[in-house]
């Protein structure tokens, strides 16, 4: 089970799907939903800050963050060199552009899942590899 877990997404009916299908799934003892990256930001600033006390173990950031300062992409760039890695981040999108998944993969993305209603059945096989993301030995994969 993955202790805690960030989702950095505008659409805030999404935060409702993701809270269930994680809920369902039993994937996380605590989930905390932002709606910009730039409230993430401020976030991942005062856990560096603070020696990464509350820090998530795992962070979703969408890929398009509308009103926000800088994309998901830019996010994931930002939490891996500004404020230290140490916890699992990818993206969670409804694209699947490949020049964008090769963006985020640069940028410490390790992995990218396919954005639906229907989440369920890839945030199952994401648990299923997560201690894989959490040793660093699992490569960069797509969940669709």
């Amino acid at each position: 089970m993955i202790e805690s877990i960030l989702l950095v997404d505008d659409e805030n009916l999404f935060h409702l799907v993701f809270e269930d299908a994680c809920s369902l799934l039993e994937i996380s003892l605590s989930l905390q939903t932002v709606s910009s990256s730039d409230e993430a930001a401020k976030m991942f600033k005062k856990w560096y800050e603070s020696n990464n006390d509350g820090k998530p173990e795992c962070v979703f950031v969408d890929l398009n963050i509308i009103g926000s300062s800088f994309n998901g992409i830019e996010m994931v760039d930002k939490i891996n060199h500004e404020y230290g890695n140490g916890c699992v981040i990818g993206i969670i999108s409804s694209s699947d552009d490949h020049q964008e998944i090769e963006k985020a993969k640069k940028a410490g993305a390790q992995f990218w899942i396919i954005k639906s209603d229907d989440i369920e059945p890839r945030l199952e096989e994401f648990r299923n590899d997560y201690d894989g993301y959490v040793n660093k030995t699992n490569p960069f994969k797509i969940y669709k």
